[in-house]
Order: structure tokens, then C-alpha cells, then sequence
């Protein structure tokens, strides 16, 4: 009977057994192929945390894709994660070197970390795969001017202007590359047509009013940055070059105007500040233009000289006018012990010669 009943017991569990169904693990889930397409298009087509989140799920189970490695990588470098962005987008390049999009913004990634050599290198093979690629030339014109190498970055940029002289950003670009060479009227001429073809590009109109007060073209320059202040009021290098156009055409008040409010946007903006002492200074506002001299020396600027006299001459004359005489009279005091050296010099040699003569 017993035997019996054990027999009767294996056979209800092994029934039962059969009856559950299995329930298939989360990663055999998303090894679905519907579900890891599904995954992977919000990878490739969606934005923030949850995207990037998507592409890695991807590449857990699909670490050949070497499009959501690329997708990822950049998205990474958008998000401040430059070192693994960059990993990313080279291991999609191991895996497809055929992809001129991913050289670029590789470029583009290692400019951020500041290795302009290693992005001109990414541009270099981005072109080298796509001859028209119109971003990675613009993209390798630019860093060329900022590795100084000026004349090469001209013919590029120049190149493309010819190609395509509706592309204010390339004419932008070639203005500014002009005017580092010394080019001056050259780089007017390609800013205005920068501002011409993106009349709101608020950076170009900037470039182009600093370009025209360097050439004495004040009330032109004045136009151009007060119109892109109005563009854009928060942009500080646009209120600077305001300043320094109003300074030229001695309107301090203006001036002083222009660069208050480019250090009250941005208080670590150290030129803004020593420009505003000295306009301050000539409107003889002592106190507040050694609050801002004061400001920019905390940032790093060493005032010349001639600036740190010319405040002491208007702002503390009591203390110059010592400070003078106590000069005086040192180069008095030297000039007299100088000649009274002469003096005693002179009279030892006329002894001597009078007690030769005695002799």
C-alpha cells in the first residue's frame, strides 16, 4: 500500500510539473527580434536618458551594430561624456571604416578635449571618403585657424565660398581667418557678406563691427554692434567690442555703459572690467574705476604702466605730487654725490701733479 501510494504521488507531481508553463527570462526577452528593433529605433531616433539607455541595451546583445555605437557615442559627447563618446564612435569605426559621419563628429569630440591636431586628422578622413562632405571641410577650415595655420585655413574656407557663396557660416569663417592674417578689408568685405546672407547671425555682425572699429570705421562699427546687442542683449563679447567702439569715439558714458553691463552678465569677464576702469577714470569717477582695476588684477590682468600712472596722476595727485618730489630730490641728491665725486677726483689729481712738480 505504500508502495503504492508513493508511485501515485511521483506520478501527481510529475503531472503537475507538466502543467507549468516556463516563463522565459528577461534577456531572452529582449533578444526578441521585434522587441530589439523596437529598442533600437529609440536608440537611433530619440533623445535624453532613455535613448541612450536603449542603445546600450542593444549593444549587450548586438555588439556588432556599428550604427548604434556610432549613435551612442555621439549622444554621449553631447552629454559631456567625451572619453567614452569617443570609445564608442572608434569601436564603430573597428567594426565599419566606411563611415565619414563618424570621422567628423569623432573630429568634433576630440576638439571638445582639446586635441585639435587629432581632429584635424578625422576631418582629413572624413573628406577623404566623401570629397563634398560640406560640414568636415568647414569643420577642418576652422581648425586650422586655430592651430594657426592661417594661410592653409583661408584656401579651404575660400574654397568653399566659392562653391557655395550662399553659406554665411563659410563666409563668417573666412572673415575671421582674413582679419588674423592682417587682412583687413578682405575680412570686412567677407564679414559684411556673412551678415548679409544671416542678417540675425548675431556672432558674425559682432566680428564684423570689431573688424570695422580696428579700421577706423567707427560710426559703421557702432551700427553693426548695436544691432547685434539688440539681437542678442546677453551676449558679453558683442557689448565689449560696443564698448571699445564707443571708447574710440569718446563716448565714455556710453562706453562705460556697453562694459557694465557685459561684467554685470559676466563678473569673471576680466578686459571688461579694466576697460571699464579706464573709461571710468577718464569720467573721473575714481572710486568705482578702482573698484573694476581692482576686479580685473583679482582675474589675472596686469595693467601697463602707463594706466597705473595715469590713475594715480587723477586719482590721488596729493600722493603723486610726494612721490614726485621725493624723485626730485633723489635724482638731486644722486646728481650732487656724482658731482662732488668729480669734485674730490679732481682735486686728488692736482695734488698729485703739484707734488710731482715739487719732486
Amino acid at each position: 500500500m505504500k508502495i503504492r501510494n508513493s508511485l501515485f504521488l511521483i506520478i501527481a507531481i510529475s503531472f503537475g510539473s507538466a502543467c507549468v508553463q516556463t516563463q522565459p527570462k528577461p534577456d531572452q526577452k529582449l533578444q526578441d527580434s521585434a522587441t530589439m528593433d523596437r529598442i533600437r529605433n529609440t536608440c537611433l531616433k530619440s533623445d535624453g536618458d532613455s535613448s541612450i539607455a536603449a542603445c546600450r541595451k542593444v549593444l549587450k546583445f548586438r555588439p556588432h551594430d556599428f550604427e548604434v555605437e556610432q549613435v551612442l557615442g555621439w549622444k554621449l559627447v553631447k552629454n559631456g561624456k567625451v572619453p567614452e563618446g569617443i570609445a564608442h564612435m572608434r569601436r564603430s569605426l573597428s567594426i565599419n571604416q566606411q563611415q565619414p559621419e563618424v570621422h567628423y563628429h569623432l573630429g568634433l569630440a576630440l576638439e571638445k578635449r582639446g586635441d585639435k591636431q587629432g581632429a584635424e586628422g578625422e576631418y582629413r578622413k572624413a573628406l577623404a571618403k566623401d570629397k563634398d562632405y560640406f560640414e568636415a571641410k568647414l569643420a577642418l577650415g576652422v581648425v586650422l585657424r586655430k592651430l594657426k595655420r592661417k594661410q592653409e585655413a583661408e584656401k579651404v574656407l575660400t574654397e568653399i565660398c566659392s562653391k557655395d557663396p550662399s553659406s554665411a557660416q563659410a563666409w563668417a569663417q573666412l572673415s575671421l581667418t582674413l582679419e588674423q592674417e592682417g587682412k583687413q578689408s578682405q575680412a570686412i568685405d567677407a564679414g559684411l557678406k556673412a551678415v548679409d546672407l544671416k542678417p540675425q547671425d548675431c556672432n558674425a555682425r559682432s566680428n564684423l563691427g570689431l573688424f570695422l572699429q580696428k579700421a577706423g570705421r567707427i560710426e559703421e562699427a557702432i551700427g553693426q554692434l548695436r544691432k547685434a546687442v539688440e539681437m542678442k542683449p546677453d551676449n558679453t563679447t558683442a557689448l565689449y567690442n560696443l564698448g571699445l567702439a564707443y571708447t574710440q569715439a569718446d563716448d565714455l558714458e556710453e562706453a562705460a555703459r556697453a562694459f557694465s553691463k557685459a561684467v554685470e552678465i559676466k563678473d569673471g569677464f576680466a578686459g571688461a572690467h579694466h576697460n571699464l576702469a579706464v573709461v571710468l577714470l577718464g569720467m573721473g569717477l575714481c572710486n568705482m574705476a578702482y573698484k573694476h582695476l581692482d576686479r580685473s588684477h583679482e582675474l589675472g590682468v596686469k595693467s601697463a604702466d602707463i594706466v597705473l600712472n595715469q590713475f594715480k596722476k587723477v586719482c590721488e595727485p596729493d600722493k603723486q605730487g610726494d612721490e614726485d618730489k621725493a624723485g626730485q630730490d633723489k635724482a638731486n641728491q644722486d646728481k650732487a654725490n656724482q658731482d662732488k665725486a668729480v669734485q674730490d677726483k679732481t682735486g686728488h689729481q692736482q695734488g698729485q701733479e703739484s707734488r710731482n712738480a715739487k719732486s
